[in-house]
């Protein structure tokens, strides 16, 4: 299926590539801003991934393989590069914890992610988790739904979020972005930079063609199960837009 025909889709898309919020973006304190809020996105992209792991392959034990060869393996590979990718000086980290270290190298406030990581670890349930580490309000019902979906969604519907419910064209946008606050201000932004490249190389030419494979292999050519993950894309970028307009609201109270 051509999954990018849907018009509520690609609707959703060009609201999201032309949001008001990039002209926003115009010096280093609303970019921590913009940061404090999407590093959230980053790590719910990851319970996502989680999710499509446990349904593609075996992680019990006894281990028995799991069906699908294929899928297992490209499942596999994409976890491979957003929780262990190369993090640019020899070492290997998690597409989450390079973000967070590029939002140190910003100063931008990490207090309330970590907070919610600690008491994650800790065994405190996800709620009381973001209730209890201060999360901006915005990013309560964000983080929620993707949650929600990533225990009690289908297979389908999990896929279609992680593939088609991202922002997937907007790295390059960033990348302009920085580069123009970075000579106006005279700053560096070496670790995003290198994050957005990574997320630009391994979604383009590997993950993203990966990803279409897994979503079309779990519906199965099943017209249900492709509306079904259709609505889901639709309802992950909806969310997208409501907290893009919501940071936006917070730049500009500052401004």
């Amino acid at each position: 299926m051509n999954w990018h025909t849907d018009s509520q889709l690609e609707s959703l898309r060009h609201q999201l590539v032309n949001h008001r919020l990039y002209q926003l973006l115009d010096s280093p304190k609303a970019i921590c801003i913009f940061m404090q809020h999407h590093v959230w996105c980053v790590w719910d992209f990851q319970s996502l991934l989680k999710a499509l792991q446990i349904k593609l392959t075996c992680m019990e034990i006894p281990w028995v393989p799991s069906p699908d060869p294929l899928i297992r393996r490209l499942i596999n590979e994409i976890v491979l590069g957003e929780e262990s990718d190369e993090d640019g000086i020899g070492g290997y980290l998690s597409h989450f914890e390079l973000y967070l270290k590029a939002m140190q190298e910003m100063h931008a406030d990490t207090k309330a992610i970590n907070e919610f990581i600690g008491l994650l670890r800790s065994g405190t349930p996800f709620e009381e988790s973001l209730l209890k580490s201060n999360a901006p309000p915005s990013i309560i019902p964000f983080v929620t739904q993707t949650i929600s979906l990533a225990q009690t969604g289908g297979l389908h519907s999990v896929a279609a979020a992680f593939t088609l419910g991202r922002e997937d064209l907007l790295p390059d946008l960033f990348l302009k972005i920085l580069e123009k606050t970075a000579n106006q201000f005279n700053i560096s932004y070496s670790i995003l930079t290198y994050y957005l490249n990574r997320h630009i190389e391994l979604d383009g030419d590997e993950h993203g063609p990966m990803a279409i494979s897994m979503l079309d292999k779990a519906c199965g050519g099943s017209k249900i199960k492709e509306e079904e993950a259709l609505q889901s894309a639709r309802n992950s970028l909806q969310a997208r837009l409501d907290l893009w307009n919501d940071i936006c609201k917070q730049i500009e109270e500052l401004k």
